[in-house]
């Protein structure tokens, strides 16, 4: 089953009275990728998250954030650092006395100096926190998952419908194959009775046909193509990641294309050689979605 890269993922639930959501936002990529924002008190948890995704997702670019509230301010508390706030305006009277100016101090002199007020952290269990937080987060990938699923079913859909697309222009090229090479010794042969007036020497013309008849043969083209058509078709079907291998027998099909076009030397080949490439990049843009 084919498996989008594109995805989206929530969950939610309580731990030691914090109100906690996971988001997990999924795009494309060549790797696996994967960033975790926690709030600084669980920096912690970062490594261990990520494992955790690594071990449920192959590929993209996955950004997972994780918010925390708490209602009792359970987190954390703000401490007063008393014996620096009283040295702080003993040294304000001090400088007052000196230059005999009135102090004034605002509450905002006093809240812009970041060393009066420290941020103590709740004693919390580290290990019971990790467990608790792996469980939401296994919720988010879950919802996550289903979403890159359901995309997965909606590009194999398209997929199969261009697939078809091409199969039906092969079969074009294939018809038109089986006329291309008697219609160029045809015209081979007017051509040269022009030219020479007479019938050309039998075993001269005879080497000549062979050759041309070589570089204007396409068949085994065709069975190539038709052979990366039928494992294309295969590993959509396939359990495992296959983006990547997708991606190459796209680059292989538009190669062998390429070159019946330029072989035939029929215009009649080459409109449906154009129809069969517009369907392979279309083919190809959505494949850089697929894991």
């Amino acid at each position: 089953m084919l498996t989008s890269m594109t995805g989206f993922g929530k969950a939610e639930g309580s731990i030691h009275e914090m109100s906690v959501t996971v988001e997990m936002k999924s795009v494309n990529s060549r790797y696996l990728e994967i960033f975790v924002a926690t709030p600084k008190f669980l920096n912690f948890l970062e490594e261990p998250l990520q494992k955790y995704i690594r071990s449920h997702i192959r590929r993209g670019n996955i950004r997972c954030y994780i918010n925390v509230s708490s209602t009792n301010n359970t987190l954390a508390d703000y401490v007063i650092n008393k014996p620096l706030l009283k040295n702080f305006m003993a040294t304000v009277r001090e400088i007052a006395k000196e230059t005999q100016i009135e102090p004034r101090v605002s509450m905002q002199d006093l809240l812009s100096q970041p060393e009066l007020l420290a941020l103590e952290e709740s004693t919390l269990d580290y290990d019971a926190l990790e467990i608790k937080m792996v469980e939401i987060l296994d919720k988010a990938i879950a919802e996550l998952m289903e979403m890159e699923k359901n995309e997965g079913k909606f590009i194999r859909q398209i997929f199969d419908d261009r697939l078809h697309i091409i199969e039906e222009q092969l079969q074009y090229i294939e018809v038109l194959q089986k006329e291309n090479i008697p219609q160029h010794i045809e015209t081979l042969k007017i051509r040269i009775h022009k030219l020479l007036n007479d019938e050309p020497n039998n075993l001269v013309f005879n080497q000549e046909l062979v050759q041309l008849a070589d570089k204007l043969d396409i068949n085994e083209e065709i069975d190539r193509f038709h052979s990366h058509l039928q494992q294309f078709a295969n590993y959509l079907d396939s359990s495992e990641a296959v983006g990547k291998r997708l991606n190459f027998l796209l680059q292989e099909m538009n190669r062998e294309i390429t070159t019946m076009g330029n072989k035939a030397s029929n215009s009649k080949i080459s409109q449906h050689v154009v129809e069969i490439k517009n369907e392979i990049e279309a083919i190809r843009e959505q494949v850089q979605n697929i894991q």
